[in-house]
């Protein structure tokens, strides 16, 4: 954050702590930036009485300068000690910054958990079955398409083997995201899923996510949505103004410890270590109406997406309390799981404004020559194998089979997947 924001109105800062049950003392912060900047301004007389010196000496007598070179030492010795202060204060208020959250806008409700979250919207005919529905991991082990036991046995729990149909659907509904927001004007990539952890602090996924994430490295990392090498793709770069703004749609693995989920969803594919997806990402002007306007196209596409599928579908706006720490604003789609006689998040589409930027160190240059930080959007394209169960489910027919959404036939050359 913007630590001059923090000076300016502490309160707004403190409330927005409050509303998303982040514990961040910010009176202790302020003290920490009153100190540091005292320090500096120390520094910064001593660094004016040693140029000064080194003027004097050029000009001085060899007494003289025998004088003003001791004089010096012990000012050095002083220099060292108030640097010394200064880098521990620095480091300590560096570390309560970054856990500084990004206050809510305030057209999000409040709340402690997702299950405080506004729906504003739905989409589609829940489907009425004339036979007993079957849940997706029923449907699936019958139809050959998922091995849990053997994922278990490979890569451990909360792994799986996705097979025959399966893996073509999924094929086939990362491809259908991709080309849809390739006509949209997003550009297509497919980034490195090691990132360094810079591009988590970045991103805002550390310092709070790091027992959600996987270390391959000292300083190497499995990253946990294709958003972070996305953005930390332009970190440390600056923009011309008519360059913004930039689109992209990332496909790429991501992978999560799901280290806080103990307990739920423990069998299945909903909550799973390693998926596929395809995401949505967008930088900005540093312009409020900008962002707005975006985070709703965003989520117009996800919502084209899902009507193409034909999955019924609401969306909520995300509480307070479940949004993240840079997240200003954030709707979630979730799709209709029968079984489950419940919707069940499978798309999160977040503005920030320049949370992620000023991390990132990305900015652009406006035409009177100013130069700011832009702002970042994301939202998911897809997820899978999450969006594999409400397919599963809402597509199943009598028999056990499960037709392919129209859309999807043509990438998969099949109507329907029936049991062999």
């Amino acid at each position: 954050m913007d630590i001059k924001l923090i000076r300016q109105n502490p309160d707004k800062f403190k409330e927005g702590c409050q509303k998303k049950n982040i514990n961040i003392d910010i009176d202790k912060l302020l003290e920490l930036d009153k100190k540091r900047r005292e320090k500096l301004r120390n520094l910064e007389e001593i660094r004016a009485k040693k140029n000064l010196a080194n003027k004097q000496i050029r000009k001085a007598s060899v007494d003289e300068k025998e004088k003003i070179i001791s004089k010096m030492r012990e000012v050095d010795k002083k220099f060292e000690l108030i640097k010394e202060e200064f880098n521990k204060i620095e480091k300590e208020f560096n570390s309560l910054l970054l856990k500084v959250p990004m206050p809510p806008a305030p057209d999000v409700p409040e709340g402690k958990t997702d299950k405080d979250n506004i729906e504003i919207k739905k989409w589609g005919q829940i489907p009425k079955f004339d036979f007993q529905p079957k849940d997706y991991l029923t449907l699936m082990k019958n139809l050959d398409l998922v091995d849990l036991e053997r994922g278990a046995k490979i890569g451990g729990f909360r792994q799986y083997v996705l097979k025959n149909e399966a893996v073509l659907l999924e094929q086939a509904i990362l491809k259908f995201s991709l080309d849809l927001l390739i006509k949209k004007g997003f550009i297509p990539m497919r980034p490195t899923v090691i990132v360094r952890g810079y591009a988590l602090v970045g991103t805002g996924m550390f310092p709070f996510g790091r027992e959600e994430t996987y270390q391959v490295d000292k300083d190497l990392f499995l990253s946990g949505t294709t958003e972070v090498p996305l953005m930390a793709y332009h970190s440390n770069e600056i923009f011309k103004e008519n360059e913004l703004p930039k689109l992209y749609v990332g496909i790429s693995s991501a992978f999560r410890k799901e280290a806080g989920s103990y307990g739920k969803d423990t069998k299945g594919l909903y909550r799973v270590h390693e998926f596929l997806q395809t995401e949505q990402i967008v930088i900005c002007k540093n312009d409020l109406n900008e962002s707005i306007k975006w985070h709703e196209r965003l989520l117009k596409n996800s919502e084209e997406i899902m009507q193409a599928l034909k999955i019924p579908y609401r969306v909520v706006n995300c509480c307070a309390g479940d949004l993240a720490q840079g997240q200003v604003k954030r709707y979630d789609i979730e799709a209709w799981v029968p079984s489950e006689n419940r919707y069940r998040e499978t798309h999160s589409d977040s503005y920030l404004l320049d949370f992620q930027t000023r991390r990132l160190n990305i900015r652009y240059r406006e035409k009177s020559g100013e130069i700011k930080f832009a702002h970042s959007l994301n939202n998911t394209g897809i997820a899978s194998p999450r969006i594999l169960i409400s397919l599963i489910e809402n597509y199943q027919q009598k028999d056990g089979s499960i037709l392919i959404p129209k859309v999807l036939q043509k990438y998969i050359d099949k109507k329907i997947i029936r049991k062999r």
